[in-house]
């Protein structure tokens, strides 16, 4: 299963809160990273994937929140048990203490052609900060800083400046690195 890393940006207020950014790089390929400003675009990214694959979020109880809201809002349905998976559902692994481990999406089911997407918590395979993943493996990249209110009160689809391409280019690239340096260890499992 080819596997990304993915992050979003959001706003800070609670009545307006939405994704104004977000970033998405390959794990084998660090250089490709895809890069937009909103939530509808990256789920369409998702669904489009000709593979199964793999999506990290590192600190998935965050993002995650977003996609669960996205999901509910376009007529998924959640599910519990595997004979109830069908084209349009997903299933989540959250503990009774809210850490949230993954997120299975069946975008497309028939027969054993299945188009999904599994969301996975990055923070449970490398338990540092971006920052801290960054500092420890000595990268050439380290984590920058952006006004993380700065979108608060700028439309939705605003496009991004080149810091904040950037920043967040270099958290998903931090991340794919580490995860890369864990499977080439065989260190693949939660």
């Amino acid at each position: 299963m080819q596997s990304f890393v993915a992050d979003f940006e959001t706003t800070t207020t609670e009545e307006n809160c939405y994704v104004w950014a977000y970033a998405i790089c390959e794990v084998d390929n660090r250089d490709n990273v895809i890069i937009g400003t909103n939530i509808d675009e990256f789920m369409m990214w998702c669904e489009k994937q000709k593979d199964n694959v793999k999506v990290f979020f590192h600190n998935l109880k965050f993002d995650g929140q977003f996609i669960l809201t996205w999901l509910f809002h376009h007529g998924y349905k959640h599910t519990t048990k595997d004979n109830e998976k069908a084209s349009r559902t997903f299933n989540t692994l959250i503990s009774d203490k809210g850490l949230y481990y993954s997120i299975e999406v069946i975008f497309y089911l028939n027969g054993k052609k299945v188009n999904k997407v599994v969301f996975q918590d990055s923070l449970k395979l490398i338990p540092l900060s971006v920052d801290g993943i960054a500092k420890s493996f000595k990268l050439p990249i380290q984590k920058g800083s952006i006004d993380y209110d700065s979108h608060n009160d700028l439309p939705p689809d605003t496009p991004l400046t080149e810091g904040e391409i950037g920043y967040i280019k270099n958290d998903v690239q931090i991340v794919a690195y580490a995860i890369d340096y864990f499977y080439s260890q065989g260190l693949n499992r939660m």
